[in-house]
């Protein structure tokens, strides 16, 4: 078994080598080797989990296999971040919800997301997980694609030939096969690097990096405020200081609509609480109306279109009757 050292090759972490309070060890280890996040889990006494860290040249590259966790990053902790990163992580069991840049997926094992840790984020495991986590630092990674935030909270799947050349390459890194590469470390990160670019290059146009963080900003109001009926173009751009003309052009450079974002985040909410066996008796009417839709048919409509079923349909489906 491997064990911690101060040393260029791997190093292992696990609760296991706890003599006590293994979360609080968890929690530590996270913080001071990976990155620094408020962490919850449902069984704190009896979490278990691992890291395996070996360094790939400008990139460190992490493995952790958890219990089922729920982690923030939070702009305090942003603060105190000496140099800011990018994480390219990787699902290799479980999933994994995030919320980041103002959007809310879920990544399934295979699938792969560019998380920007300058910027607040929060995520939830399933039961069980393991991930493998890329650190890129900012200013390296500028070097090899000029606008990184452009691919930040885009899930990479298997629907296009570039992300299945970029997620084969990430499953093919193991503890194994860095310790036999047979090139320089610094050549594959920089083939990582350039496969990220292609993978990431055609699926949203450019924002500079201000416009990108202001539209992040703009996506969490949207999320607070979803539920509003009343919320506007007109009460968002006044909330963040800018007129409603360039709030509208944000979301064209993002290929969207102000419309279509808080209708997204109203069906994936909707579509949460009909998953949720605590809001098994409530009425469909009363689960759309509490997620910002005042006409029960229009949700009904605009829920179907999105997953495919009716809303009393896919609750039968996500709960069958006891």
């Amino acid at each position: 078994m491997l064990v911690p050292n101060s040393g260029t090759g791997p190093e292992f972490w696990s609760t296991r080598l706890a003599t006590s309070q293994p979360f609080r060890y968890w929690q530590d280890v996270v913080c001071r080797e990976l990155v620094e996040l408020q962490i919850d889990t449902p069984q704190p006494d009896s979490f278990e989990a691992s890291m395996l860290q070996h360094p790939l040249g400008p990139i460190g590259f992490n493995i952790i296999a958890a219990r089922q966790q729920t982690a923030r990053r939070t702009r305090e902790a942003i603060g105190r971040t000496r140099e800011p990163r990018f994480d390219l992580v990787h699902i290799r069991d479980g999933s994994v919800r995030f919320d980041h840049y103002g959007r809310s997926f879920e990544l399934h094992s295979g699938e792969c997301v560019l998380i920007d840790s300058s910027e607040p984020y929060s995520f939830t495991t399933s039961e069980f997980s393991i991930c493998a986590s890329l650190q890129i630092p900012q200013k390296w990674l500028r070097t090899c694609i000029p606008a990184p935030e452009d691919g930040v909270a885009v899930p990479v799947r298997t629907h296009s030939p570039w992300g299945n050349a970029l997620l084969a390459t990430l499953n093919a890194l193991t503890p194994e096969s860095l310790q036999t590469l047979v090139v320089p470390a610094n050549w594959l990160a920089d083939q990582i690097a350039g496969l990220l670019a292609l993978a990431i290059g055609c699926e949203t146009p450019q924002l500079a990096p201000n416009k990108r963080k202001l539209l992040s900003r703009i996506r969490q109001t949207l999320r607070a405020t979803a539920q509003d009926e009343k919320i506007c173009p007109e009460s968002v751009a006044a909330t963040h200081n800018i007129s409603k003309r360039y709030l509208h052009a944000l979301f064209a450079a993002e290929g969207t609509t102000f419309g279509r974002e808080l209708l997204e985040i109203r069906l994936e909410r909707a579509e949460g609480l009909l998953r949720d066996a605590r809001f098994r008796k409530m009425s469909i009417s009363e689960i759309g109306w509490r997620c910002g839709f005042v006409d029960s048919s229009h949700f009904a409509r605009r829920f179907q279109q999105k997953f495919g079923k009716s809303p009393s349909d896919y609750r039968r489906l996500i709960q069958p009757a006891r």
